[in-house]
């Protein structure tokens, strides 16, 4: 597994948890006070562990400083981090069976060399929770950033509650809002949230000025779907239905795919690959 790691000084366990990581068997990206010419301020360097967790360059992260308090909080501004605080195994083994957090973050000045393995041990054991009230807390969470002021784009398709069904399933989204989709009201209205994204799917109705990619012949717009193994996701996709238009393949620092998903709608999945500029897009192809 690749973990970004952050420190944001040379004290307490910031030197160890690297070699404990590696005896564990992962790959892992250095951060702040670990990396040479980086700026180690707790806000920086958290965002840089934090920002490689968002951007698929790590499958999770670990971010350090005094209390550990500011590093948690620099690292959960980043879409898609769940970053715990925790003091010991038990609430390292909570943060990832309960909340599914996907970075941890350790206090400098709290966290004792035994406490550090315990932690580690606790945190690469526990899994994620399959039940069904955990999963819908943490969908929640995608809920609230999907509230947030902002451009939400609406899909429009035939077929439109088949269409939710996919994204589910080839995409793991979340519905958290539906407005018709019963065989009284067969049309749908469906709010679902990828990640740390909202989208909407709706029905076409012409009336309205709304056409699917199916009755323009083609569509006017093209998704881009950030994700940390685009390979697992377009097979998923596939498997579900969708077809391939590109393979996943490395270029322009991307390592990045394309399909049609069976309602006309073009998807690029993929994700950047080693370091780039933030806010960078894929070129065009």
């Amino acid at each position: 597994m690749r973990i970004a790691l952050s420190a944001d000084e040379l004290t307490g366990v910031a030197g160890e948890i690297a070699a404990q990581l590696e005896r564990r068997g992962h790959q892992v990206l250095l951060h702040g006070a670990l990396a040479d010419g980086e700026r180690d301020d707790w806000a920086w360097a958290s965002e840089a562990a934090a920002r490689d967790l968002a951007e698929g360059r790590a499958e999770q992260a670990i971010v350090c400083c005094w209390t550990g308090t500011g590093a948690s909080i620099a690292a959960n501004k980043l879409a898609g981090v769940r970053a715990a605080l925790c003091l010991d195994a038990a609430s390292a083994a909570g943060a990832r069976r309960w909340n599914d957090a996907n970075a941890l973050a350790l206090s400098l000045r709290s966290t004792s060399h035994a406490e550090l393995e315990e932690i580690l041990d606790a945190w690469f054991a526990a899994e994620p929770s399959p039940d069904a009230g955990d999963r819908a807390n943490v969908a929640h969470l995608g809920g609230l950033a999907a509230a947030r002021l902002g451009v939400q784009v609406q899909l429009s398709v035939r077929r439109g509650r088949e269409a939710v069904d996919f994204y589910i399933q080839a995409f793991d989204a979340v519905e958290i809002h539906r407005v018709g989709g019963t065989d009284q009201h067969p049309a749908v209205v469906s709010q679902l949230v990828i990640g740390d994204t909202c989208l909407w799917v709706a029905d076409e109705s012409p009336e309205h000025h709304n056409f699917s990619p199916q009755s323009l012949g083609g569509g006017s717009a093209r998704m881009a779907l950030l994700v940390a193994d685009p390979d697992a996701t377009v097979a998923t996709a596939i498997a579900a239905g969708a077809k391939l238009v590109r393979q996943v393949a490395d270029e322009h620092r991307w390592r990045m795919g394309r399909i049609e998903d069976p309602f006309g709608h073009h998807w690029e999945i993929g994700r950047p690959l080693g370091s780039w500029p933030p806010g960078s897009a894929p070129a065009e192809t």
